[in-house]
């Protein structure tokens, strides 16, 4: 006989959804589907056109199985330590992340590669308070059909996220009307109001009220006995959850110029694309020790 009473939330599901909804969300503000993409700072003179052309093609053959492998050993090799990206629980999300990864670094390499493609940011502005500041299903539909239809997001795959919108339509309206939700125009009030909307679209996608998600993620526990922590075997700790895992495990798509650029050319070199070794350039002493 199945318990009685509300069922317990999935915070690895919740916490997967508000990373994708995180990402998405970005997308459509800002033509990246994370803050501060690299690609868009030019890299070292001698890493040139033509071997970025290089690195979109490999990375464009290559699969998500391959993609994590690389990754790995690229995360073993900067920071010295076994990468914790390798030992999330559920394959299905792994393989997911990677592709998200793959296509963003894709994405990032081509907008180097191709500036005047970049979406006018002042546009993509408009859009996002247009869709932030919608207030009825009229409106909300007809942002979401202008989101769905930006060619980035098209050609990412995106198009599902203004489709989730709308088909909880009822839902995304109700929780813009909480009181909690940000309406300052403070570029940090507009980062809070990013994450408010990826927490309640999380809450739906995993199966809660988005006022459950926005609450769960924003109260959770990054420490021990957080209900991400997890133990290895080999007596290593720690929070599993997105944003722990960028900030310590992630070390090859660490913010910065210089840090994403020997990134990507580590990756490719040991991705086996030629010419990616002697592109390596001198780490400052104040990137290596954020190493």
């Amino acid at each position: 006989m199945d318990r009685r009473g509300p069922k317990p939330v999935d915070m690895s599901l919740l916490d997967f959804w508000e990373f994708e909804w995180y990402k998405a969300l970005h997308v459509l503000r800002d033509g990246t589907a994370l803050p501060g993409s690299r690609a868009l700072t030019a890299p070292p003179l001698h890493i040139t056109p033509a071997i970025v052309r290089s690195w979109v093609r490999r990375l464009r053959e290559m699969g998500e199985e391959e993609w994590l492998r690389i990754n790995e050993r690229a995360c073993e090799e900067i920071s010295g330590k076994k990468d914790l990206d390798a030992h999330t629980s559920d394959p299905f999300v792994l393989r997911d992340w990677a592709r998200w990864e793959k296509e963003r670094e894709i994405a990032d390499l081509e907008t180097y590669l191709n500036p005047r493609q970049i979406p006018a940011q002042a546009e993509r502005r408009e859009l996002w308070r247009n869709f932030w500041q919608a207030r009825t299903l009229p409106a909300l539909k007809k942002v979401c059909e202008q989101w769905a239809s930006l060619p980035d997001v098209r050609g990412w795959g995106l198009t599902c996220f203004p489709n989730h919108i709308l088909a909880n339509a009822r839902e995304f309206l109700r929780m813009k009307r909480n009181s909690r939700f940000p309406k300052s125009d403070s570029p940090v009030m507009d980062e809070s109001r990013l994450e408010y909307l990826a927490r309640g679209m999380a809450g739906i996608l995993a199966d809660v009220s988005p006022m459950t998600g926005i609450e769960r993620l924003r109260n959770m526990k990054h420490t021990q006995g957080g209900p991400l922590w997890t133990k290895e075997p080999g007596g290593l700790e720690y929070c599993n959850c997105w944003r722990c895992r960028m900030a310590s495990s992630r070390r090859v798509y660490k913010w910065g110029a210089e840090g994403w650029w020997n990134g990507m050319v580590l990756f490719m070199e040991l991705a086996c694309v030629k010419g990616s070794k002697k592109t390596k350039v001198e780490i400052s002493d104040e990137t290596a020790r954020n190493l």
